[in-house]
């Protein structure tokens, strides 16, 4: 008899993440640096504020990990996919070993289930077909900022970028090491390489 409306739940179209120049801790690394070079000590902690300082002092902007991954998520998710992460280049394939001996990070459950898996959104593994080196082309302009990233830091470092399964991804493309933060730093749309970068 005295029935109410529901109301509309307004549609918020989802919107790509916004980079940003990378915010260079607060450490003085020159001293630092130069005492863990006599030590040869090289912690994870030091390449990752070194790479944060280069990525800065360079002007290479980078992503909120977090808000890449939710907006990879909805949009693989709308098609029943997760999304990972696959190396750039064969020599970029995950070779560290975690606590069991296995070379993988676990990915994120998809939205409504609960926990880590090991083929969740983000996840990677070593030597399986969904995770060989990426196959399409990248744009040069951020292939030529991996290049700057790897003349720097060498094979320190390895390559990532994002897939799931889809014609056009829009892929991101991230630089990490072990135990170093995943740090994405450039994205491009599929197939006319239009690049934020």
């Amino acid at each position: 008899m005295f029935e109410r409306k529901q109301a509309a739940v307004p549609v918020i179209p989802l919107q790509r993440p916004t980079p940003r120049l990378a915010i260079v801790g607060s450490e003085l690394l020159g001293p630092y640096e130069a005492i863990a070079r006599e030590l040869n000590y090289s912690p994870a902690h030091l390449l990752q504020e070194q790479l944060l300082r280069f990525l800065a002092e360079n002007q290479i902007q980078i992503y909120d990990y977090d808000a890449v991954d939710h907006y990879l998520a909805a949009i693989a998710e709308k098609v029943g996919k997760v999304w990972v992460w696959r190396p750039l280049r064969k020599q970029d394939t995950l070779d560290w070993k975690n606590e069991n001996g296995h070379c993988h990070w676990w990915g994120r459950a998809p939205t409504g289930e609960t926990g880590h898996v090991t083929a969740g959104h983000g996840s990677c593994r070593a030597n399986e077909w969904t995770y060989r080196p990426y196959h399409h082309a990248v744009p040069a302009p951020i292939l030529w900022n991996a290049k700057k990233i790897h003349d720097e830091f060498g094979e320190r470092v390895k390559f990532f970028v994002s897939d799931y399964a889809v014609p056009k991804p829009d892929p991101f493309i991230m630089v990490t090491a072990q135990d170093v933060d995943k740090i994405i730093f450039g994205v491009w749309d599929e197939p006319s390489f239009g690049t934020n970068n």
